[in-house]
This record gives structure tokens, sequence and C-alpha cells, in this order.
């Protein structure tokens, strides 16, 4: 499952990262993620000590990869690709150029997207500020709506970032800058193509908040495909490995009818036997592949029935005005 978020450099993707790997990180009970790059644990390990002293990590607009798992009650569920498009791409003019393209395909590749929002700008930049920095990203967002085709709704979750520089959160969502993205927030709740929701988050020396919405609501709304996808997959693996297995049991004698003639073979001939080994093992080998797939559907099987608590989780989420969601 890929999961792409997208955002200016220094419009706080960082510092989400590290935070959600602070409070998520290795959990052992409920909902955690995980992953085996120790170079990127500690990295993100790193820059949230960093901002729980107040020191926070610089802007950059180098593109990163971070490979997880989700972990439920500390077993690995599925794998998850968090893309981090870099920002320098948002900032250019032109709509014809390598990087737009690229930025359009990457979305039209995602099962969920992640839009951060940086606070300090959707509240103190002007129209044209706003025009110049954001509408790349939103044609974008929209051209490659336009070329989804998946039978459920794409997840694109708006993150405004810096929410711990407001006493409280009205200059946020009553700012011109998120006015600026309603004709967007109109074309996914008026079509079929989409979901959204936009939530205000903060990873500071304060404390950490808000957190966990935007990967709920990009796993709920991002998994159905997934695992229809997977699925797929996995039972024309299983088709494959069955072939084979009849093609080697084909080769492999069973001492029935001919069965003097066959264990004569197997004995008097080295190179019968040796190849009989051979096939043997080979069965031996795709029976374990099997066995792994099964093993991989059944946790496909497993997440798909967490469905309606991640359901019950987001409305929750609704009730309570930490998300809005269309």
């Amino acid at each position: 499952m890929d999961i792409l978020m997208i955002g200016h450099s220094r419009s706080g993707k960082t510092s989400y990262m590290a935070g959600l790997y602070k409070q998520y990180g290795d959990k052992k009970d409920g909902i955690g993620i995980w992953t085996s790059d120790s170079s990127k644990r500690a990295r993100l390990t790193k820059i949230a000590n960093n901002i729980s002293k107040g020191i926070y990590p610089s802007g950059t607009d180098i593109s990163s990869e971070y490979n997880f798992w989700l972990q439920i009650n500390d077993k690995l569920i599925i794998p998850f690709n968090w893309y981090d498009y870099r920002g320098g791409a948002l900032s250019e003019n032109s709509k014809s150029s390598r990087d737009a393209k690229n930025l359009i395909d990457r979305i039209e590749r995602a099962d969920a997207l992640i839009v951060f929002l940086d606070g300090e700008k959707i509240v103190s930049e002007t129209d044209d500020e706003l025009e110049d920095d954001y509408e790349i990203l939103m044609w974008a967002i929209q051209k490659a709506m336009a070329n989804k085709h998946i039978d459920n709704y794409f997840p694109i979750s708006f993150v405004i970032t810096k929410g711990d520089m407001y006493s409280d959160y009205s200059p946020l969502y009553n700012s011109d800058g998120l006015q600026f993205f309603m004709p967007l927030f109109d074309n996914i709740k008026n079509g079929n193509t989409a979901a959204g929701m936009i939530s205000v988050c903060e990873v500071a020396k304060s404390g950490i908040y808000n957190i966990f919405p935007p990967l709920l609501f990009s796993l709920y709304y991002g998994m159905p495909d997934y695992i229809q996808r997977q699925k797929s997959e996995y039972n024309s693996e299983i088709e494959s490995c069955n072939r084979k297995i009849e093609q080697l049991n084909e080769l492999i004698p069973t001492y029935t009818g001919h069965a003097l003639v066959a264990i004569w073979n197997a004995l008097t001939d080295d190179n019968h036997q040796s190849q009989l080994d051979k096939h043997r093992e080979m069965k031996r080998k795709i029976e374990k592949q099997i066995e792994e797939i099964q093993d991989k559907k059944k946790k496909l099987a497993y997440l798909d029935s967490l469905k309606d608590d991640m359901k019950e989780a987001l409305d929750s989420f609704v009730e309570k005005d930490i998300i809005m969601a269309f």
C-alpha cells in the first residue's frame, strides 16, 4: 500500500513523520507502525527528541521514502510505503514540466494522499501568494482524480500543521488559505472518486496532537482496493504454484502400478535418484511458498475485518471536531 505525502519545504512533513513514529513506532498494543530500516528509525527518533526540546528540523527539498509495516497487537499485518514528495517541485509554474507530470503520476499510483498545509502560510499569505504556492498542487490533484479508476474512494487528507502556534484553531479553519482550496474540497465532496478530510495537527515542544487521524483515514479508504489487488495477486501465485506441483508430480513416481520398475530404476540409476530428490525438494519449497501466501491472505482478511472499528473511530473524530470529513 502506497501513501503519498505532499507539501512545500518547511510545511511540517518531517516533523509529522517523527511525531507519528514517536507515538506509534514499535507499539506492541493496538495499532502501530514498524520499519526494519534502522537508520530511518534512528533519524525519526532523533528528530522527535529534538522537537521535544524545541529544536525543529530544517526544511528540505529532498524526496525520501519510508517503508513501514502496519503493526497490530505486535503482529506485522501489511507493508506500506510512505513517500515524501520533494517540496521544491510544487513551486514551479509550468504545468507541462517533467516534475508536474511526475507529481500527477505519483498521485495516480498512490493508494492514499496526505497534503500538508503550512499553518503560517494559509493564515498570513495574500491571494496572489497562495496562488503561486498552491495552484500547481490543486491542479495536479484534480488532474489525477480525473484519471483515477478505482472501485472505492481515494482518500485525500489535508493536514494543517503548526497548530501549536494558535490558542485555538479558528484562525486556521477560517483562513483565506483554506478558502483557496474550497473549489477542490467541493469537487471531492460532490464527486464519486475521492473522500476528503481536514485536520490540524501539532508536533511541538508542547506535545504531539491529532497525529493519528490522517493515517487512519488513509488506511480505511485506501485499503479496500489494496486488499482486492493483493487477493487477486495471491490467488494467481497459488494457481501458478499448483500448476508447478502438478508438473512435478508427473516426474515423481508414486510407486503404484509399475512400482517394482520404478523402485528398480531409482535404486540402479544414481542420476535418476538425484533428479528425483531435486524434484521432491522443489515440491517442498513450492508447498512452503503456498503456506506463506495463505498466511498473507489471512492477514488481509484480518485487516478487512477491522474496517468497522476504523469507521467507528473516524466517526468519533468527526463528532469530537477533531477532523472535518467530506
